[in-house]
């Protein structure tokens, strides 16, 4: 069961930037799956480090996406996975230490 979650969004500035949408976590049965868009509107093609945190396991993919492309991110927890409840992710451009998306759940 989701019981809450919060969301920072950093301030976007100029015409270039990337932009997550339709963050969200689905409850299945005997899973649950956090699923987001990243879309790189940079002007370029862009490098993305992904970070999910469940509870203490930390899981980092990166990822480049072509500039004016969407990419589709899927990661499946598992309940042997999850023992205080906690679930997160952020999303960082290649080399900087601000992510432009995070969020954290609260499962219970």
């Amino acid at each position: 069961v989701l019981v809450g979650f919060t969301i920072f969004r950093p301030m976007v500035t100029g015409e270039e930037y990337s932009e997550v949408q339709r963050a969200q976590l689905l409850e299945k049965e005997e899973q649950w799956i956090i699923q987001f868009d990243i879309i790189n509107h940079e002007g370029e093609d862009t490098d993305y480090i992904i970070e999910v945190l469940v509870d203490e396991q930390q899981y980092t993919e990166s990822v480049l996406i072509p500039n004016g492309r969407t990419f589709t991110y899927i990661h499946h927890i598992y309940p042997d996975e999850v023992t205080k409840g906690d679930v997160g992710f952020a999303v960082y451009k290649q080399g900087e230490s601000v992510p432009i998306e995070q969020a954290t759940f609260f499962l219970s």
